[in-house]
């Protein structure tokens, strides 16, 4: 730039005139006047000039820093205004994202659009935010289903009306308690929840649950997506893909719900028990400054001391009781264990080829993923699925089980349920029904095993 500066203000200076060649002062003699006339005019003007030059000098010398100051004003004020005027390199992308829209408004108008093409028979959208469902999801301790969808994509419409629509995948929902909130990519919102989950086709699922984020988090949990789903895709394909992240990640939420009710419990019994404390407190109170106000600095200091062996007192019961709870507790676990055991020495063996009769054979599907199959007589109750499932941890470790005998004053209760996924029956531990009564396992089936929330077994 001090080079353009530079040579702007060199152009800028004015060019003197070029010095005309002297008269030669040996003319001849045969000069005419004419030509004598010519050269002392010539003469004159070379003069003339001669004076002019210093002038000029002068003055240029003289404007000189007025057209360089100029110069570089111009300069600066150039490249400033280039720099003011330059586009943000976020603009267009401002510019293409949807405007920012009320949630609530926007999930009220997805169900209206959504109910006016397909019906009002769908799964329960969420009607709010999208960050207020992840955050209920979160305090309930909740599955997190996440629909993505866009009207520039054919495979929209197919997939709302017999995907969404379905009884299945609306009964599945329903029944796990499962929350659902969709959207429209043309809103705010759905169009920066696709940003965040890194949807690429639609329509979009992702199944979100909370999540252990390890120990380079400190232990802490978060919100993770386990499951993701794109493209058009059937119910039962949705269902199928739930239902094994349910068997995955479900055991973590029932352990985090069973430590969220024990904490609640535990706060409500200090609470009562304060409160009490309190009231007992006060009227203790009241009745010693009733009955001897003379002697209320005596009385205090004797209701005090008699307060505080009360506490002892009831800190020690406590802490028996707690004591014989976790004796009964252990008691009752080896009682369990002990039952489980007699159970591997009472069940039948598995019916071989040289078997004639009616065969069933059932393919379970543990809580932990793991696959069990098994054949059953057809003679053979339901209950005998229950007992096989019961004592499979122990029969897979061929324990030796040959003296184990049923414990005395004890009722098992299994804490789990059988059930076919598709069409959903549930099959109770009866023992009057044989398995040849109930046709759906007729000659194969595969079960689901259910584990059951048993919050008040001892």
């Amino acid at each position: 730039m001090e080079q353009d500066v530079a040579s702007s203000a060199q152009s800028s200076r004015p060019r003197s005139s070029p010095t005309p060649p002297p008269s030669s002062s040996n003319s001849t003699s045969n000069t005419t006047t004419n030509n004598a006339d010519a050269n002392t005019t010539s003469n004159t003007t070379s003069l003339h000039m001669r004076s002019a030059r210093p002038q000029s000098r002068l003055w240029s010398l003289f404007a000189w820093p007025f057209g360089f100051a100029w110069r570089m004003t111009w300069v600066i004020l150039s490249f400033a205004s280039r720099i003011i005027s330059r586009p943000s390199i976020t603009a267009g992308a401002t510019r293409s994202a949807p405007q920012r829209q009320d949630p609530r408004a926007a999930a009220a108008r997805f169900l209206r659009e959504f109910e006016s093409k397909y019906g009002e028979t769908h799964v329960d959208f969420y009607q709010g935010g999208y960050s207020q469902a992840l955050d209920l999801a979160r305090r309930d301790l909740k599955f997190f289903l996440v629909i993505l969808q866009s009207d520039e994509h054919d495979d929209t419409a197919p997939f709302c009306r017999d995907t969404l629509v379905a009884n299945e995948l609306i009964d599945f929902v329903n029944q796990n308690n499962i929350l659902v909130w969709a959207g429209n990519v043309r809103d705010s919102e759905a169009y920066q929840v696709s940003g965040t989950l890194q949807a690429t086709t639609y329509p979009f699922m992702a199944i979100i649950a909370l999540q252990n984020a390890g120990a380079s988090s400190g232990g802490s949990l978060k919100m993770a997506v386990v499951d993701r789903i794109e493209g058009p895709v059937s119910p039962t394909t949705v269902v199928r893909r739930f239902e094994t992240v349910l068997q995955q990640y479900g055991p973590t939420l029932n352990g985090l719900r069973l430590e969220r009710e024990q904490r609640e419990m535990e706060r409500r019994l200090r609470k009562e028990q304060d409160q009490a404390y309190r009231e007992s407190l006060r009227a203790d109170q009241e009745k010693a400054s009733d009955a001897q106000p003379k002697k209320q600095n005596v009385d205090r200091l004797s209701f005090q001391e008699r307060k505080a062996q009360e506490a002892r007192e009831q800190a020690a019961r406590e802490a028996e009781e707690a004591r014989r709870a976790e004796e009964e507790r252990q008691l009752l676990a080896e009682k369990r264990q002990q039952y489980i055991r007699h159970l591997c020495r009472e069940l039948p063996a598995e019916p071989d080829s040289s078997y004639t009769g009616d065969v069933a054979k059932i393919s379970f599907r543990l809580a932990d993923g793991e696959r069990v199959i098994r054949k059953f007589k057809g003679e053979e109750s339901l209950e005998a699925l229950y007992r096989f499932v019961e004592a499979y941890s122990i029969l897979k470790t061929n324990e030796n089980v040959a003296d184990a005998e049923a414990p005395e004053g004890y009722t098992h209760k299994y804490g789990f349920t059988i059930i076919s996924p598709y069409p959903r029956t549930v099959y109770n531990a009866d023992g009057t029904r044989t398995l040849a009564d109930e046709k759906s396992l007729w000659p194969s089936a595969t079960l689901i095993v259910d584990i059951e929330d048993d919050d008040d077994e001892e």
